[in-house]
């Protein structure tokens, strides 16, 4: 029997169908997980998220449909980053961890990849800039990081500010660079797929965000643990 496109086609639409689902049950169980940030497990699930990523869509283009250019991974890392700290921030404290929220109630402003809030919204108590690499901006990167740090601290001057890059692009051997409490690169990228991971790790960024944060928020865990 001849198979139509319809029937051709539906292995990966099943497939691509079921991820939600997936999704929604790694989060709820991520919720419920006892994190250790002393292990770098949340660094190595983005790792092997990312790598996912990259071997399907990197290789769709380059074997199967002959794209010259690749997917970017950008939006899948701010996600992937997203889907952790999310998880984690919202079961010990009663914050909200949102993606791309203005930090004006009006008009347009700057709308961080991750940022973290009081639960009505009043305060941003940090702020987290992904990037896969240095992109377009290239050696002007940190310029750009440090305005965008500058501009946030104008409206909520007691917020963390701090960058993850996938690739590294810091100099991690800068005094001058606060690396691992606030800069963190996580692997230095290679062409022949040998990637080395930096001493940096999300973990350290979530480390220091928690240094950070407001007292009266630990307290209020204490008393709905009692």
């Amino acid at each position: 029997m001849t198979n139509n496109l319809k029937s051709i086609d539906d292995v990966f639409i099943t497939h691509y169908r079921k991820l939600l689902e997936i999704q929604r049950n790694v989060f709820n169980e991520c919720r419920e997980y006892n994190f250790d940030l002393n292990s770098n497990e949340i660094t190595q699930a983005i790792h092997d998220r990312m790598s996912a990523f990259w071997d399907f869509h990197v290789y769709n283009a380059k074997q199967i449909l002959d794209r010259k250019i690749n997917t970017g991974g950008a939006d899948f890392f701010t996600e992937t980053c997203l889907l952790f700290l999310k998880a984690y921030f919202e079961q010990k404290y009663n914050v909200i961890v949102t993606s791309e929220k203005s930090l004006l109630k009006k008009g347009n402003s700057m709308r961080p990849d991750i940022s973290i809030w009081t639960a009505d919204y009043e305060e941003v108590l940090a702020v987290v800039e992904l990037k896969v690499n240095d992109g377009w901006k290239g050696k002007n990167i940190m310029a750009h990081l440090r305005d965008r740090e500058e501009k946030i601290k104008i409206l909520y001057p007691n917020s963390y500010f701090g960058v993850i890059a996938f690739w590294n692009f810091f100099d991690e051997s800068d005094l001058n660079l606060d690396w691992r409490n606030k800069y963190v690169g996580l692997y230095r990228y290679d062409r022949h797929d040998r990637h080395e991971k930096t001493n940096g790790y999300v973990e350290d960024i979530m480390k220091s965000i928690e240094l950070t944060l407001p007292a009266y928020l630990l307290k209020e865990k204490e008393t709905v643990a009692v």
